[in-house]
């Protein structure tokens, strides 16, 4: 992964220790959030890029019902697979759960008090559009090798006032074991 930042030699003059590690909490910020928006996203992988978890999944042509929900978890109970079940969804399948009842006129809601079904459920942007995805995430693996590599440009936007940080790291994720997890993207 490799990122940059631009910063203006006046914030970097500043002596104050509260400032670097207003740096620093950035710098660890953009990594993190570039790491998720690749693992929940849904491009498919490269030999530099792993495959976001929604590559290749297409999106439901019917609206989600109570049934859907079980099914997800009787694809994963059918497949053994217990511990750290969560669901981690995106804002727009979020507002679609805390909408839809579970059958009609019920008044109780797929998504209630935070949870699906007993499930915890964490929503997050990087998902892609309307994705759901319910699973183990202790048998999902990110693994970094060596540390965050950091050069520091003084020349590229030295006429703006300013210098380059380039952020490089090295990271690889997938699924220890693919049945621990069930996807879904929303009508």
């Amino acid at each position: 992964m490799t990122a940059y930042i631009d910063v203006s030699k006046q914030f970097l003059i500043q002596d104050s220790n509260s400032a670097e590690e207003m740096l620093k909490r950035d710098i660890v910020a953009a990594i993190s959030n570039k790491l998720e928006a690749t693992i929940l996203g849904s491009e498919a992988g490269s030999t530099t890029k792993p495959a976001g978890l929604f590559n290749g999944v297409t999106a439901d042509a019917a609206s989600i019902t109570f049934a859907d929900i079980v099914g997800m978890e009787s694809t994963l109970e059918t497949a053994n697979v217990s511990g750290n079940i969560k669901y981690i969804v995106s804002p727009a399948a979020k507002a679609v759960l805390k909408t839809t009842e579970k059958s009609a006129t019920s008044g109780i809601f797929l998504m209630e008090d935070g949870e699906v079904n007993g499930y915890p459920v964490l929503s997050t942007s990087a998902v892609a559009s309307k994705g759901v995805i319910m699973g183990n995430w202790a048998d999902y693996v990110i693994g970094q090798w060596g540390g965050i590599d950091l050069t520091v440009d003084p020349y590229t936007q030295a006429a703006s006032g300013k210098v380059r940080l380039v952020i490089n790291a090295y990271f690889d994720a997938k699924p220890r074991r693919t049945a621990s997890f069930v996807k879904k993207i929303l009508k």
